[in-house]
C-alpha cells in the first residue's frame, strides 16, 4: 500500500471519527439542556469518541469508501432521546436535532480558523496537523449539509416532522418514516448528492470570507 495513501486515509478517518463525537455529543448536550438525561446516563454526552463509534457506519463503510477511491463519509451511533422529557416537546426536539449541524458548521470554521493561522507549513508535526485542520473544515461542512436534509432519520427529517400541520404529519409517518433510510441509500449509491459538496464549499467560502474581515 502506498504511504502517502495510507497517511491520507488515517488523516480522514481521524476527522471524521471526531466530527462525527462533536455531533453526537452535541445531540446530547442539547438534550440534557432540555431536562432529558438519557444520553447522559448512557454515557453519550461525551467528547470521547468510543461511546460513539458504530463499527458499521464509524469505522467499515469510511474505510470502504476510501479503498474504493470515493469520499470517505459515515455516521456514529444515534444519540439515545427521550423527548417526553422535554420541557417543550416540538421546539425541544427542534433545537436537539438542529445542534448537531449547527455544531458541524462551528467546527468547520473552527477548523479553518486554525488552518489560516497555521499557514503553509511544508514538514513536520505542523504539517500533519495543517492536513488534519484541512479535513475537517471539508468534512464538517458536508456532515452539517447532509444532516439537514429534510427526510428522516437525518436531523433536517426531525425538524421537518416538527414543522409540520398534523395532518402532514401523519402522511410523512406513513410514507417517509419508515422509507427515509432506503431512500437516502439508494441517492447515495447513484451520485444523487453532488450537490451537497457544492453547497460544503459555498460555507467554506463564506467561512473563510468572514474570518478575512478580521484578520
Amino acid at each position: 500500500m502506498d504511504f502517502a495513501f495510507a497517511a491520507n486515509v488515517v488523516n480522514m478517518m481521524i476527522a471524521l471519527i471526531f466530527s462525527l463525537t462533536f455531533h453526537e455529543a452535541a445531540h446530547a448536550f442539547m438534550a440534557r439542556l432540555h431536562g432529558d438525561r438519557t444520553a447522559q446516563r448512557e454515557g453519550r454526552l461525551t467528547l470521547n469518541p468510543v461511546p460513539h463509534i458504530d463499527p458499521v457506519g464509524t469505522l467499515l463503510f469510511p474505510l470502504i469508501g476510501a479503498f474504493l477511491g470515493g469520499f470517505i463519509f459515515g455516521w456514529a451511533k444515534p444519540v439515545p432521546v427521550d423527548s417526553r422529557h422535554f420541557k417543550n416537546q416540538k421546539w425541544g426536539n427542534i433545537l436537539v436535532a438542529g445542534i448537531g449541524p449547527l455544531a458541524n458548521l462551528l467546527l468547520s470554521f473552527l477548523s479553518l480558523l486554525v488552518l489560516i493561522f497555521i499557514g503553509d507549513v511544508q514538514e513536520g508535526i505542523m504539517l500533519a496537523f495543517s492536513r488534519l485542520a484541512k479535513s475537517m473544515v471539508f468534512i464538517n461542512a458536508i456532515l452539517a449539509v447532509f444532516n439537514m436534509i429534510p427526510v428522516y432519520p437525518l436531523d433536517g427529517g426531525t425538524i421537518l416532522y416538527e414543522l409540520l400541520p398534523r395532518d402532514l404529519k401523519r402522511s410523512y409517518e406513513e410514507y417517509i418514516i419508515p422509507y427515509g433510510s432506503f431512500g437516502l441509500l439508494a441517492l447515495m449509491l447513484v451520485g444523487g448528492f453532488a450537490w451537497i459538496g457544492t453547497l460544503a464549499n459555498i460555507w467554506v467560502k463564506i467561512s473563510h470570507a468572514i474570518i478575512a474581515q478580521f484578520i
